[in-house]
């Protein structure tokens, strides 16, 4: 006697996420750059391998542990790359994960830094496992890692404090705020601008501890806003002065070793002032009370406190106990990190906005030109009752007639300087303002190539002390001139110190005006700091001042924007390539034109300009600027058999483009002897002219154009067109590429002129058996049958005859099975998807029972009559399909929504209402003595028509509405609740209903779109052959014999027995009872 233990065990799955959730990847975002040390977000740039790991706990249940309940949960990991900001930066303090907060480094950050140098390598993860995908990302700061997401498809919430560049100028965390400026005015290209007065500037930040960094997750700005808040912050005036940037702090105190200027300027009284048209010498203008502040309030990053905002508050106390608090409004200074540091900023804004509530203008003429914003001056006006009124002035603007208006704000009590300069009306210097104008001493015309200028003449010049500027006059006959423009700076113009080699890889150079400063290797590679010698574009990184005031420059690299690097002399010319170049265009077609330019001064003042007769025309023609020509040019012929023993001969030149940004094209011209030039086509790599004779000699010229229309001067070579008559090679650079068909390439055969090429499944070229294609080109397109072969490659010449050949061998898998297939079954059909169609295939074939169809997507979709579907998928390629998938079904129903069939959507409940209605009025009534009797009732509602048999209570009825129709037949009259219902037949906008307790179709029914339920079922109706399903689950089940084959190998269960055959239909094993 045998026994089956049954054991209960239960399985719980959690649901598996199916792809990573980003949460912080925009794309097209700034990448920001940090001065200093802040925190950053980041923002994601790569991701991949998003992994589900199963985590599998087991726990025993019931009696003794008889049961097993499974608890199946996952967790996730990705790898993912967050982008921090420009690199290179110094390092990662903090990192904030989630809630938790980490130093960096920690293994529970998960992420590594790179800190985005220049050349930086890619990282190694993405390396080994995605080549393809693997970039360095240069300059570029980044954390990555392969993150553990737990049970969540998203990143952790990572910010990072960064600590970013310029740290060595402050205190090692934040940045002083002139090296913040310089480098922000460096990165806008204004990298030669001089700030007077940024040492001092520089010194007063560092003793007042005003010290900043980049805001958080600052947008892009202007230059020039952030350079306005930095001077708004440390309480400074910025402003432009004689070409050159100056700024002057505004604090009163001294702060450390840095002193306040002090000193005064002009002690400027009645004598010096100019009276306006109402002869007022001194405009007072007074803030209202109300517009006066003595509390300010400053809100700044706290750094300590997690990077979170804070504000600080500062009062003008004895001003509060004599007028009261009256706060300004709150000012935000984000590129302040310390509490100390805001409250310092605090104070400076309500001394200012306290103080500065007296504003004065007044007139000066021209001999106080010196007078800058931030100077002081004491004002003397008894009208105004000003007595040496120390006051700072806070604008200077020019009138029209040279008067200087000037604008001030007045300054506290205090100690100040005795006037620097004593100039009363008795004693006032004379200013002679017509001095003659310098003529200029240097110039240079240069033409550098198009990625630089185009068609454009650059001219610069230098002139001695007290030169303003000049205007620049053209002529073309050297008698009529016309304005061109103005240059207003002196350009760096100069000469090489000692002669240098086309390797050398720095120069000496003498400079007649102006200076250098260096930049660094990145500036040097992008032509930043670009020098035109001879006709030669390079650039430096280093520029140092030796002690005999030349430069030695560092660094270089040649030969830029495809120059050639060449040997100059000592004493060459060199030309700052920058802004302070006078650009004058001109036409393609005045190339090789004469022009006259003069170059006519004014003094310093601007004004007494040189008479054109008095300045030396500079006489120049117009060449045509350096374009480089092709590199590797080749010619050759290429032989066609035209047939009826006619050829032709292309003569085919192919090179590589000069490397250059305006390169527009090639092109080819080509002629006989001393005949013109004949124009033979144009091209980027390749050009073929046509209709060559043979025995013929032709000069072949290729020419470069760029955008701006103009050639360069052309590479020329001489080729005679000859039957090359010779055994071809054996074609090089056989490849064969499968897809819809297979894709045959080769190179050209070039040692003897071919008429075709013949591709081959065997060694006998010539045969019609055996022969795939044949091809004029170096291509074909054609089919192969199987997976796996050789195939050989023939280049034929007309007279040699066929080459060796060129053997191919291919070997192509099948393709594989697909996977994560989807059948749903719709209203009218099944929808089919599954993973995209790899590459190599034409598209797949979809099984649906014995029909197949192809797609060429993994997307498919088909109407189909109701029923259960099998589904598989097999990719097909050009030899056939691959191993088709494992077996899905789909079920095409309908399914009707439970509200559809409801007594009120099928307008049930509505009808009755309206036949009750009808019941209260009175009809026409007729009657017969046999009991039966009519009703006829008409309203506004409907139309009710009845039958009654008043003997077997049985009536029917008929009832129209404008939007239904209801026919029934009931044996109890007057009942409408349908408890006494025979058959109803009702008709309504919401469908169609039929009640009854029997409906018998005789004829052929045809049921579209129907629902068969298990009450449509008559017992034994569903047969074995009509059955078929993966699981059946049953409470329980009676079966006769179970054999799962019917001969050979096979396990029969029947009774209370189960026995076990081998494949001879030998009993092997036998478990149960048995006689």
């Amino acid at each position: 006697m045998g026994f089956l233990f049954k054991k209960n065990n239960t399985t719980n799955r959690a649901d598996i996420i199916g792809d990573f959730q980003i949460n912080s990847a925009s794309y097209g975002e700034t990448v920001p750059e940090v001065l200093g040390t802040t925190r950053v977000s980041g923002n994601i740039i790569y991701w991949d391998d998003f992994t589900a790991h199963e985590h599998k706990h087991t726990s025993r249940t019931g009696k003794g542990g008889g049961s097993k309940h499974t608890e199946i949960d996952y967790t996730y990991t990705v790898a993912a790359a967050i982008a921090l900001c420009e690199g290179p930066i110094q390092g990662i303090g903090k990192v904030w994960k989630d809630k938790e907060v980490y130093e960096y480094p920690q293994a529970d950050i998960q992420l590594s830094l790179y800190k985005g140098e220049y050349g930086q390598e890619p990282w190694p993860y993405v390396t080994s496992k995605h080549p393809e995908k693997a970039l360095p990302y240069s300059g570029l700061a980044y954390m990555a890692g392969v993150v553990d997401l737990g049970n969540r498809g998203s990143l952790p919430t990572y910010n990072f404090e960064v600590k970013g560049k310029l740290l060595e100028t402050g205190d090692g965390v934040d940045v002083n705020p002139a090296d913040y400026i310089l480098y922000v005015l460096k990165a806008a290209g204004i990298e030669d601008v001089k700030i007077e007065g940024i040492e001092n500037f520089r010194k007063y930040c560092a003793a007042a501890d005003i010290l900043i960094s980049t805001p958080p997750d600052e947008s892009a700005k202007k230059a020039q806003q952030i350079i306005n808040d930095i001077a708004e912050i440390t309480n400074c005036y910025l402003f432009w002065s004689d070409d050159r940037l100056k700024i002057v702090p505004l604090a009163d105190k001294a702060v450390g070793d840095w002193n306040p200027k002090k000193e005064i300027q002009y002690n400027l009284t009645a004598d010096d002032l100019i009276p306006g048209s109402d002869g007022q010498l001194v405009i007072y203008k007074r803030k209202d009370s109300s517009e006066t502040y003595n509390q300010a309030t400053v809100e700044f990053i706290n750094r300590a406190n997690g990077y979170e905002k804070e504000t600080v508050s500062f009062e003008v106390v004895a001003d509060v106990q004599k007028n009261g608090m009256k706060p300004a409004s709150k000012k935000t200074a984000h590129y302040l990190y310390t509490k100390k540091r805001a409250q310092y900023y605090a104070e400076q804004l309500a001394m200012k906005r306290l103080y500065s509530k007296n504003q004065y203008t007044f007139h000066l003429d021209w001999a106080f030109c010196r007078l800058e914003p931030g100077d002081l001056v004491t004002l003397t006006d008894e009208l105004c009752q000003l007595d040496r009124q120390v006051v700072v002035i806070t604008a200077v603007n020019e009138a029209a007639d040279g008067e200087l208006e000037i604008t001030a704000e007045g300054k506290p009590p205090g100690t100040y300087a005795p006037a620097r300069y004593d100039v009363h009306e008795n004693e006032r210097p004379f200013t002679d303002y017509n001095v003659p104008a310098p003529a200029i001493d240097h110039y240079a015309i240069v033409q550098t190539p198009g990625d630089v200028s185009g068609n454009e003449l650059l001219l610069g010049v230098t002139a001695p002390s007290g030169w303003g500027g000049c205007t620049v006059w053209v002529s073309d006959t050297g008698d009529a001139y016309k304005e061109a423009g103005k240059i207003t700076a002196q350009a760096r113009i100069g000469r090489l110190a000692a002669a240098m080699t086309a390797e050398s890889t720095s120069c000496t150079v003498e400079l007649f005006s102006g200076e250098l400063r260096g930049g660094s290797a990145i500036d040097a590679q992008r032509g930043n700091t670009l020098i035109w010698i001879d006709g030669e574009c390079l650039s430096y990184e280093g520029a140092t001042l030796q002690p005999d005031g030349r430069y030695l420059l560092t660094g270089l690299v040649r030969g830029q924007y495809a120059t050639t690097a060449n040997n100059h002399a000592e004493g060459s010319q060199c030309v700052r390539i920058d802004e302070t170049l006078f650009h004058a265009p001109y036409r393609t077609e005045d190339i090789g034109k004469k022009i006259w330019i003069k170059c006519a001064s004014v003094n310093m003042f601007g004004s007494n300009e040189q008479d054109l007769s008095e300045v030396q025309a500079i006489e120049y023609t117009i060449q045509p600027y350096y374009i480089p020509e092709v590199r590797d040019l080749a010619v050759y012929t290429k032989y066609y058999d035209l047939g009826d023993g006619v050829s032709s001969f292309d003569v085919i030149a192919t090179f590589a483009p000069p490397q250059i940004t305006s390169f527009d094209t090639a092109e080819g011209w080509y002629k006989e002897g001393s005949g013109d030039w004949k124009y033979g086509g144009n091209g980027d790599g390749q050009i073929v002219i046509s209709g060559c004779e043979l025995g013929h000699t032709y000069d072949i010229r290729i020419r470069v154009k760029d955008r701006h229309g103009n050639y360069s001067q052309g590479l020329i070579k001489r080729f005679t067109v000859e039957m090359k008559s010779e055994v071809p090679n054996t074609p090089q650079g056989f490849a064969v590429t499968f897809g819809n068909a297979a894709t045959f390439n080769w190179l050209e055969v070039r040692n003897a002129d071919i008429d075709f090429y013949e591709i081959r499944h065997d060694l006998n070229p010539g045969q019609e058996v055996g022969r795939i294609g044949k091809s004029t080109n170096t291509t074909y397109v054609g089919t192969l049958t199987e997976r796996t072969g050789r195939v050989y490659l023939y280049a034929h010449n007309p007279i040699k005859g066929y080459s060796a050949p060129a053997m191919l061998e291919y070997n192509v898998k099948a393709p594989k099975v697909p996977t994560h297939i989807t059948a749903k079954g719709g209203m009218s059909g099944i929808g089919v998807t599954f993973d995209p169609i790899p590459l190599g295939c034409r598209g797949a074939n979809v099984y649906v029972d014995d029909a197949v169809y192809f797609t060429p997507t993994n997307s498919f979709s088909l109407i189909l009559a109701p029923g259960v579907y099998r589904v598989r998928v097999a990719y097909t390629d050009i030899f056939g399909e691959g191993e088709k998938s494992g077996e899905q079904l789909a079920t095409v129903k309908l399914e009707i929504d439970k509200s559809i069939i409801s007594r009120e959507a099928l307008g049930l409940d509505e009808i009755d209402k309206n036949i009750a209605k009808i019941e209260a009025e009175v009809g026409t009534v007729k009657s017969d003595v046999t009991g039966i009797q009519t009703k006829l009732t008409q309203t506004a509602e409907g139309l009710q028509q009845s039958v009654m048999d008043l003997k077997t209570n049985v009536q029917t009825q008929l009832s129209q509405f404008s939007n239904s129709i209801d026919l029934r037949i009931t044996e109890a009259l007057n009942g409408l609740d349908g408890d006494g219902l025979i058959t109803r037949i009702n008709l309504s906008t919401s469908g169609v209903r039929i009640d009854g307790k029997l409906l018998h179709v005789t004829g052929q029914a045809l049921f579209e779109d129907n629902i068969i339920t298990k009450n449509m079922l008559q017992a034994k109706s569903v047969s074995a052959d009509k059955l078929q399903v993966d699981t059946l689950d049953a409470i329980s089940a009676r079966i006769g014999t179970l054999r799962t084959a019917t001969s050979g190998a096979r396990t029969e269960i029947k009774d209370n027995l189960i026995e076990v055959y081998d494949t001879d239909n030998e009993l092997r094993v036998r478990i149960g009872v048995w006689e």
